[in-house]
């Protein structure tokens, strides 16, 4: 540990390293953000000491180093359960103004065989819609821990559980938003963790720039493909009337090598009539195109290419190539 650290308060060796003059301060490395996110689990950390932490890190915005070491030391304190997965796809915005489409991609994904952990909150913004409410209308299995969303998945293919039920102390500092006016590094790293390892992580960003550090992050921590680009709202669904650029990692081994290839790719913009300022957040109208009872142009365009952006990565197709597996999938999904 360096020397310049206080044994009696060693958290505030990390303010000071991030939170000094312009010409002395500098981001951690991945190792010193990994045991300062130890001493935050630990509780070793004041309420003081972490908002200020928190709030010095927003200034300037994590670096991948800090993201990394971060979400190594969340990994490790979350409950270990085997389980293969083969989407992991964080819900932690919530939708204000367009419903969560992205959930009937899911449901597509599922009907084609992959599994799926479904993971998320349900926030205090009455003004959003969250995903948990809706996945328990479309017919989703709940979870209530990880070892019960082991069993749910390998038994029905697809569930959801929320963040409080397999890392509370990550859900505990999300909730400074409330007390704090701003996100936090939390906000991000949720949306990272992956607690089972799956082929495939989706992340949803709101900003620019996030989806790099996400890519980068990914890297770091050989995770094994992740994509990550800035959906509609925050949240891993794709806006059919934006061009949406794709941040892509996938990480294999070679012998005794670990091996990384980083990319990103445009979906192309195939909406033209979306009005962004209209809102629906009707769960009822969501249930009626799925059954086939209600026509909305720019949501079955949406699940369509939210799918197809998940099919690229996990069956290497070219864009066309997943829409048009899209489409089948889309038509043949009220088939017994």
């Amino acid at each position: 540990m360096n020397q310049e650290m206080n044994e009696t308060k060693p958290f505030q060796f990390y303010i000071q390293t991030i939170g000094r003059g312009q010409k002395r301060r500098r981001s951690l490395t991945q190792t010193e953000a990994k045991d300062a996110m130890r001493l935050i689990l630990s509780g070793k950390v004041t309420d003081m000491q972490l908002g200020a932490f928190l709030m010095l890190i927003r200034v300037r915005e994590e670096t991948p180093e800090e993201a990394a070491g971060f979400l190594e030391a969340i990994r490790e304190s979350m409950p270990k359960v085997e389980c293969a997965v083969d989407i992991d796809w964080g819900s932690y915005a919530g939708k204000r103004r367009q419903l969560p489409w992205f959930l009937l991609a899911l449901n597509l994904l599922k009907q084609k065989g992959y599994s799926i952990f479904l993971h998320g909150v349900v926030g205090n913004e009455e003004t959003r819609l969250y995903t948990q409410p809706v996945v328990e209308k479309l017919g989703w299995p709940i979870a209530n821990s990880l070892q019960n969303a082991a069993e749910m998945i390998k038994k029905e293919g697809v569930c959801y559980l929320a963040l409080d039920h397999f890392a509370p102390q990550i859900k505990t500092l999300m909730n400074s938003r409330d007390e704090l006016g701003l996100r936090s590094p939390i906000h991000s790293l949720s949306r990272m963790l992956n607690p089972f390892n799956a082929k495939l992580s989706v992340h949803g960003v709101f900003h620019k720039g996030y989806d790099d550090i996400h890519q980068q992050t990914a890297s770091l921590l050989s995770d094994n493909m992740t994509i990550a680009f800035c959906g509609d709202g925050g949240e891993a669904e794709v806006r059919p009337d934006k061009k949406t650029e794709i941040k892509a990692l996938e990480t294999w081994q070679e012998g005794e090598i670990t091996k990384h290839q980083a990319w990103s790719y445009y979906l192309p913009k195939t909406f033209l009539n979306s009005d962004p300022t209209a809102k629906c957040l009707d769960v009822d109208i969501l249930l009626a195109v799925w059954q086939g009872k209600q026509a909305n142009d720019y949501g079955v365009t949406t699940v369509l290419q939210t799918t197809a952006m998940a099919l690229m990565a996990l069956e290497n197709l070219t864009f066309d190539e997943a829409l048009e597996q899209a489409n089948l999938l889309w038509d043949k999904r009220l088939t017994p």
